[in-house]
């Protein structure tokens, strides 16, 4: 039905769960590290397919940029240093076979639950690298 839909495909009768955050070798969900690794196994520069799915990345956020501007302007009409909320989007790519990234689609709304210890720990690491980004301190509130 759709590729990259979890919801669906882990209903599937032959999906195989990863039963562990340190094994991201098993099963049919695998993370970035583990992609990355396969791709230099296999003979291929991990670096420059990085760079080519970052490049398509920030192209596309360019590309959107103007209609979120206007989306948070409309929601937050008072806030001129644009700083009162983030958004985090999720981007479904697809390698074709000369590793060319193209984007599947943006998720608007990334789901952020987990059902898999590999699942946790990737989600869990990204909301940490967003409050870094952010710099976020629990000492600022005081």
């Amino acid at each position: 039905m759709h590729l990259t839909n979890y919801a669906i495909n882990k209903s599937a009768s032959n999906y195989v769960q990863n039963k562990g955050s340190e094994k991201d070798d098993l099963g049919h969900k695998r993370s970035l590290t583990f992609a990355m690794k396969y791709i230099e196994q296999m003979g291929h520069d991990s670096n420059a397919v990085l760079l080519d799915i970052q490049s398509i990345i920030i192209k596309t956020i360019c590309t959107v940029q103007p209609q979120l501007a206007h989306t948070y302007r409309s929601c937050q009409p008072d806030d001129i240093e644009n700083s009162m909320c983030f958004e985090i989007l999720g981007f479904d790519i697809f390698l074709d076979e000369k590793l060319k990234p193209w984007i599947l689609e943006v998720n608007h709304s990334p789901s952020f639950s987990t059902d898999s210890p590999l699942d946790f720990k990737v989600k869990k690491n990204l909301v940490n690298d967003v409050i870094e980004l952010l710099n976020l301190s629990h000492f600022k509130k005081m």
